[in-house]
């Protein structure tokens, strides 16, 4: 079910003045599995949280907007959550929020990939990131950002219960992706999750089968 923006006035504004920044940046910058596209889709699976949740619709797109934003420059990937907050705080005041809705947001993109779950904008927000981790866009990302790894390991190719952290394989990317769904916040999230699980499941079996893999 897709959800269109709600946001209307000088929010739709504003937000579309962040959307272009947004995009000529991450699009220049060229991160495959962090780019522009990945951005479009968790803001398309914001709307729905936040429509469900009852979060304030331009909150929640202009956070999805902002998340990845410190992706663009260098640093741990741990920190880049506080690099993008950095990056979004001038672009906020240019936009001329009111202080409230402007710490919202940037206490929503700052903590987006910790634990911490102290707002209901920033779990949407964790939940929205993590479902692009699952389901078809998922597997695709997965292979995408570790391509420089084998696919899957010859002798136990895709087998749950021999994940290796860091990933030796790119299935093992795929595998510790599907535990994502532990991690959600909100029951929407849960409800859209378990569908695209089922598919990774479903291309799991179908992959062992096509590389002649022993069930077992």
């Amino acid at each position: 079910m897709a959800i269109h923006s709600q946001v209307r006035g000088d929010n739709k504004a504003a937000l579309a003045e962040l959307e272009a920044w947004v995009r000529r940046t991450l699009e220049a910058d060229r991160k495959r599995a962090h780019g522009w596209l990945h951005t479009d889709r968790v803001r398309g699976s914001i709307r729905i949280l936040a429509h469900a949740e009852g979060v304030d619709p331009f909150l929640a797109e202009a956070a999805a907007l902002l998340h990845d934003v410190g992706r663009t420059q260098p640093g741990p990937e741990a920190e880049h959550g506080a690099r993008s907050a950095s990056i979004a705080e001038p672009l906020l005041e240019a936009l001329a929020l009111n202080p409230q809705e402007s710490r919202a947001i940037l206490h929503a993109v700052r903590w987006h990939n910790s634990q911490r779950d102290d707002t209901l904008l920033l779990r949407i927000l964790r939940d929205a990131d993590m479902l692009d981790g699952l389901g078809a866009m998922g597997i695709m990302r997965a292979f995408m950002s570790k391509s420089h790894l084998v696919p899957y390991a010859p002798d136990l190719p895709f087998v749950d219960g021999n994940r290796r952290w860091p990933p030796e394989y790119a299935s093992d990317q795929l595998l510790g992706q599907m535990e994502w769904y532990g991690y959600l916040n909100t029951k929407t999230a849960r409800q859209m999750a378990r569908k695209r699980i089922a598919f990774m499941e479903r291309f799991i079996t179908q992959a062992r089968d096509e590389v002649g893999a022993d069930p077992g």
